[in-house]
């Protein structure tokens, strides 16, 4: 692990051992827009699907009461899967479980679905998002789909205490359009735990026929 991983890591094991989950601005009691997402790429409960950077988040839950059957989430943080474990109890086996940064992500395998709520846009330097690329081109099935939320031009410039990248279109496809072409976009408005609007941008790709 990198400096900059390093660096990332020991920031959100801090947060998820200091603060209540439940509380922080990305906190979402339902992960709606994501499912919506999920129905609209084609997803079925057979697909191999990964949730990048899934802290604490409840996408999980979702899925295995949807039937899902292939999940795996990951996280940075040791501490947020922790919160997920117990909180899933009885199905706490059911998925498969990465503690890694994202950028040096090497699991043996492939996935059908990418969803990533909010991961992409914390990499400010553009080797970071070259290395997100290529993990993301190693690791996603021919046929796979990608879901990308991150803050739209119109949304925050900062999350957590750290500088963030905003994307529209044009800019995201910047950094992935080598290998995957954009399907479909939308925009939706996050309203946090606080009561703040935080306006986020979703992004559909495939590969590249």
């Amino acid at each position: 692990m990198n400096n900059a991983s390093e660096d990332r890591k020991a920031h959100w094991d801090n947060i998820y051992t200091s603060k209540d989950h439940k509380g922080v601005s990305w906190y979402q009691e339902s992960p709606d827009i994501s499912l919506q997402l999920l129905d609209k790429v084609g997803a079925t409960v057979d697909d191999r699907i990964i949730d990048i950077g899934a802290g604490a988040s409840t996408l999980v839950d979702a899925l295995i009461s949807k039937g899902y059957s292939n999940i795996s989430i990951l996280d940075i943080s040791d501490n947020a899967l922790s919160i997920v474990k117990q909180r899933l109890g009885g199905n706490a086996s059911l998925p498969s479980y990465y503690t890694s940064d994202v950028t040096g992500f090497s699991p043996e395998c492939q996935f059908d679905i990418w969803h990533d709520r909010a991961v992409f846009h914390f990499l400010t330097q553009a080797e970071d998002r070259d290395k997100y690329a290529s993990r993301l081109d190693a690791l996603l099935s021919d046929n796979g789909k990608i879901i990308i939320g991150t803050f739209s031009l119109n949304g925050p410039k900062q999350c957590s205490g750290l500088d963030i990248e905003q994307y529209d279109e044009k800019k995201i496809t910047n950094v992935l359009g080598k290998h995957f072409e954009l399907i479909d976009t939308c925009v939706d408005v996050h309203k946090t735990p606080g009561g703040m609007k935080q306006e986020f941008m979703y992004f559909l790709f495939g590969r590249k026929k």
